[in-house]
């Protein structure tokens, strides 16, 4: 007569054949999990490489420019010719804020302009990728010196239009993005991204190319007026931008042509609207 081993929730110990059963497929199934997390945690987006130097101040002294963004023009030695090297530093405020409030009540204190002239502010310096931004606290009183521009600044302002381009790329806001937040762009940071940008930080496209290397364009108006309102509903989605290009050292400003920012779908460009409209049901 056959004895098969019959288990009961409130006996004392389950029987031999039972427990080495279940010991044999717990090992199986934890060694399954284990593997899975490492796979799943190896295909994650790897965190930013941004830094933000919190509770650190650092004074720089550069030229300031109010347009197209709040930014100074920092000295960087000289080129091969004898001409001098500039690094455009934007200028961001405090929490989810641009700069232009506490630029404005600078030179209302003072009872003066800003714009060209050589100035010396104490902030706290983000960077990433090639790219230095520098948020001023009103609260730090940031302004250390204010003095005229001797020099010529026409090498400053030089401009060179690149003309009507088409790009594609990500609205991101610089400040979360450069530093303060990781992740600080797609859909994980996207109600961030908007509330820092409606709040005067200046929007940026983020484009990364066919290698994998990423370039930066500050975003403006066609006529240079602000365009934080008007991208609130594009923020860390795929966009389009049919815009005028136009390079100011080491930034490049689009200027955004009327109707020019539009989502931009793989499907809707490969398969056409019909494809992209239908959504789900097409793969079905």
């Amino acid at each position: 007569m056959q004895n098969d081993e019959f288990y009961i929730g409130w006996m004392a110990a389950a029987p031999n054949g039972f427990s080495v059963w279940i010991k044999k497929y717990l090992f199986l199934l934890l060694s399954l999990v284990i593997v899975l997390g490492i796979l799943i945690a190896l295909s994650q987006k790897k965190f930013g490489t941004g830094n933000f130097e919190f509770g650190t101040l650092t004074e720089v002294k550069g030229i300031y420019f109010e347009k197209p963004v709040a930014v100074l023009k920092v000295a960087d030695g000289k080129d091969i010719w004898g001409n001098g090297n500039f690094i455009t530093v934007p200028l961001i405020g405090f929490g989810k804020h641009g700069a232009d409030g506490v630029i404005a009540e600078l030179e209302k204190e003072k009872n003066i302009s800003l714009e060209g002239k050589k100035v010396t502010f104490k902030g706290t310096l983000l960077y990433n990728d090639g790219k230095l931004l520098m948020q001023i606290d009103a609260s730090d009183h940031p302004l250390i010196s204010v003095t005229e521009n001797k020099n010529d600044t026409a090498a400053l302002t030089q401009t060179k239009e690149i003309g009507l381009i088409d790009i594609k790329g990500e609205i991101v806001d610089p400040k979360c993005f450069f530093g303060v937040m990781k992740p600080g762009e797609g859909k994980p940071h996207q109600d961030c991204a908007i509330r820092c940008i409606l709040g005067g930080i200046p929007p940026v496209l983020k484009v990364t190319n066919d290698e994998g290397r990423q370039n930066y364009y500050l975003i403006a108006g066609p006529n240079g007026e602000k365009m934080n309102e008007a991208v609130q509903d594009y923020i860390a989605s795929p966009v389009t931008i049919h815009a005028k290009a136009v390079e100011y050292g080491d930034w490049v400003v689009l200027y955004v042509q009327s109707n020019g920012i539009q989502h931009y779908s793989y499907i809707q460009q490969h398969f056409g609207n019909e494809t992209a409209s239908c959504g789900i049901a097409c793969l079905k």
